[in-house]
């Protein structure tokens, strides 16, 4: 049951201890101030790699392979044991620390968590400095290194970005020979060049990401310590290993500045891939439009939308999608909205129209949201085409107005039209007049013929009103078997003279029964000064008619003698 513990994979765990014993032997070839500390100690880094990724259980790899270190280097079985028990609890410890407080194996994914023998007495301050540096340089530049490489070791990059890569790198050892080495300064010339490694370092975190840094101060890392050794670079110095301190305290700032940076950048990335897929997965034509007016970004709706290509859209004036009988006007609407920005409906309370590649207008609607980016204010406009809506809105609209039987309007389409040629008559004091048309017969046609017939004669009206009316006319159903016609700028005589010909019309339209009219004619405002009034003045005309017998009356004249 004890045993069950170990990992099954009894390799693992000599691996493991090989590979700490290895590294720790070539660390300690670099113990200048004490034969067990040295400011170059990757074993820190390992250690903490194989608690997060192996887990706690590895433990006896790390103490083994210490305590053998330390015994076979310069310290008895008692100090090799408390060293070993150390190392192992360090790493324990700060495994524990990564996981509880900066995400695990995943703590160079973000900002935040990227942020957490015998000697003399008289030798301790040195000896302590020296070995803490040591496994701090070690944490910070062999442990990133391990824990991001094996999180992901996948390569899936294109030629061009293999390329890059490949340039980059070059410029690293190039970088790494120019300081560090004596391929341009003789040995003694201690110029301060490091810093022409950090342009490097910006372009991995950058263009790369957290991996491709670590790898690149790992690398810098080796160079300078071997140059240092060899008296070269900028931190050259007596004694020796005071150069390593200095080396590896800069390197260790290096380390933290590159995968901050890097975590920064990546970190930076998953956000705008997050808006990208919010964006392109919007049910709207998305597209977002920076201070100039130039098109930024659109989706795939709004591709759709307009008949464009991403690459024939982006970078250019906005006004492209707007009709150009609009678009004088639109660069003053944006400079408003950039004093004043706030997520709103653009042009409240107007028709707004948009124009497709192919030239064809439609209604749209569009939602304004300013975003404020390191380039400067961006507007996201959520664009909706309304054709449908519109065309359902008309059909309603038109169902509202129109008799369903003839398609004519109906009696609220007629008491609109009435109201507005009176306000007309207020402003121009032009009259109008008001025929009142009743199908003869319909309840005699209904009962010989049937309901259809009648119905089919209350249409042949219609149709005739239709043929007979200009423009600004309105015909409208007014009940049963009535009609009214509205006549704009019209006097009596020639109201007389349109219920004239429509009645010739219909006695030659060829169709069986036969049908006549009565009509009767009311003007504005001599019959009547309202829409009662004047309504009620034509009916008594279309009566008096029928009952004179009469097919053509009107109140101004025949009829007005018996009111």
């Amino acid at each position: 049951m004890v045993l069950s513990r170990f990992p099954k994979n009894a390799l693992t765990l000599v691996g493991l201890a090989a590979v700490y014993f290895l590294t720790g032997k070539l660390g300690l070839k670099l113990a200048l101030v004490h034969a067990s500390a040295t400011t170059v100690w990757p074993c820190t880094g390992i250690a903490l790699a194989a608690f997060l990724f192996l887990g706690y259980r590895v433990w006896p790899a790390i103490l083994v392979a210490s305590f053998a270190l330390n015994l076979t280097n310069a310290g008895s079985v008692a100090t090799s044991l408390a060293v070993a028990t150390g190392n192992t609890l360090e790493g324990v410890l700060g495994a524990y620390l990564v996981v509880r407080f900066a995400r695990g194996r995943n703590a160079f994914h973000r900002v935040q968590d990227t942020l957490g023998g015998f000697a003399a007495w008289a030798n301790y301050g040195p000896i302590w400095r020296t070995w803490w540096l040591g496994d701090a340089a070690s944490a910070m530049i062999v442990a990133p290194l391990l824990i991001l490489w094996i999180s992901d070791h996948s390569i899936r990059w294109s030629w061009m970005r293999f390329s890059e890569f490949v340039a980059l790198l070059a410029g690293v050892l190039l970088v790494g020979q120019l300081v560090f080495g004596r391929f341009l300064f003789p040995a003694g010339a201690h110029y301060p060049l490091e810093y022409l490694a950090i342009p490097f370092l910006i372009w991995a975190a950058f263009r790369y990401g957290g991996r491709e840094t670590a790898s690149i101060i790992f690398i810098l890392s080796g160079f300078s310590i071997w140059g240092t050794l060899h008296g070269f670079g900028p931190f050259v110095a007596k004694p020796a290993n005071d150069s390593l301190l200095m080396l590896q305290l800069f390197m260790a700032i290096f380390a933290v500045m590159g995968l901050v940076l890097a975590a920064a950048v990546a970190e930076r990335k998953r956000v705008a891939g997050r808006f990208l897929i919010a964006v392109e997965s919007a049910p709207n034509a998305m597209v977002m439009v920076d201070r100039r007016g130039k098109i930024a970004l659109v989706n795939s709706q709004a591709l759709k939308m307009f008949g464009y290509s991403r690459e024939e859209l982006t970078g250019q004036l906005v006004e492209v999608l707007i009709p150009e009988r609009l678009r004088g006007a639109h660069p003053g609407h944006r400079i408003e909205f950039s004093f004043s920005p706030r997520a709103r409906p653009m042009g409240a309370g107007r028709d707004l129209y948009a124009v497709r590649k192919d030239g064809s207008e439609f209604p749209v609607e569009i939602g304004l949201n300013p975003i404020e980016a390191e380039e400067g204010l961006m507007v996201m406009s959520a664009i909706v085409d309304i054709t449908e809506r519109k065309r359902a809105d008309e059909q309603i609209r038109q169902l509202a107005l129109t008799d369903p039987l003839t398609g004519l309007g109906n009696y609220r389409r007629l008491l609109d039209a009435l109201d507005a040629e009176i306000k007309r008559y207020g402003r121009t004091t032009r009259t109008f007049a008001v025929l009142v048309l009743d199908l003869d017969g319909l309840k005699q046609i209904n009962d010989a013929h049937g309901h259809l017939v009648g119905s089919r004669a209350l249409c042949r009206v219609a149709n005739i009103l239709r043929i007979h009316c200009r423009e600004i006319d309105t015909a409208a159903r007014y009940g049963g078997d009535e009609f009214v016609v509205i006549l704009p700028e019209t006097d009596s005589d020639e109201a007389r003279h349109v219920a004239r010909r429509i009645s010739e019309r219909l006695s030659t339209d060829g169709e069986q029964p036969a049908i006549s009219i009565s009509a009767g004619v009311a003007i504005f405002p001599q019959d009547g000064k309202s829409i009662d009034e004047l309504l009620a003045a034509a009916d008594r005309a279309l009566y008096q008619a029928k009952r004179s017998s009469k097919k053509l009356r009107t109140s101004g004249n025949l009829s007005h003698t018996d009111g």
